[in-house]
């Protein structure tokens, strides 16, 4: 039976899925990719991420639903898959928007005569240059942060949500938000 996948239902799919059979989720995502492909379709826009990062993240959704179906409710595996899809993709829009993401999705450089080096670094040597302004930036940072103040900045760049941080690091919320408050102090000064 293992090279008949495509006869199988989806809830036997399902169940190898369970049973970490690679080759039931390969099915599954052939037969489930125009849903994925339509439901990102639905979120289409100036403001949301690329077609194939929603496609993607619709695999992972489609992934949860074959993981955590159950066949005793009333849903179908259909019906429950297309909800957790775009219940994950729904999930990515609104990150790819929020504030967290709003210094990398709108950040400006600090200074415009940086920008012009940039853009017009026509030698190797202005590339180096620029490459040991940004190293001396770094240097800095790591002399005046504190080993806390850079564990919070680590984690605030890693996109943790405020709420997950005292369980999943055991550093109170306060602690947190003192500390990334005197990392933001730092940064402007630098």
């Amino acid at each position: 039976m293992s090279g008949n996948y495509h006869e199988l239902s989806d809830t036997e799919l399902v169940r190898k899925v369970k049973e970490e059979d690679c080759d039931a989720f390969t099915e599954l995502s052939g037969r489930y990719f125009w849903l994925i492909r339509a439901k990102a379709a639905e979120f289409e826009g100036a403001s949301s991420p690329e077609k194939e990062d929603l496609c993607q993240e619709g695999f992972l959704g489609l992934f949860v639903a074959a993981c955590s179906f159950n066949e005793s409710l009333a849903a179908s595996f259909k019906t429950y898959a297309g909800v957790c899809i775009y219940n994950r993709m729904a999930s990515a829009v609104r990150f790819h928007g929020s504030q967290k993401n709003k210094l990398l999705n709108e950040s400006l450089p600090l200074d415009s005569a940086d920008t012009n080096r940039i853009a017009f670094a026509e030698s190797p040597e202005a590339l180096l240059e620029i490459q040991e302004n940004f190293q001396n930036i770094l240097k800095r940072m790591e002399l005046s942060l504190s080993p806390l103040e850079r564990r919070v900045l680590a984690l605030y760049l890693s996109g943790y949500e405020r709420s997950e941080i005292p369980e999943k690091t055991g550093i109170p919320l306060k602690t947190f938000d003192n500390a990334l408050h005197r990392v933001r102090n730092k940064m402007k000064n630098l």
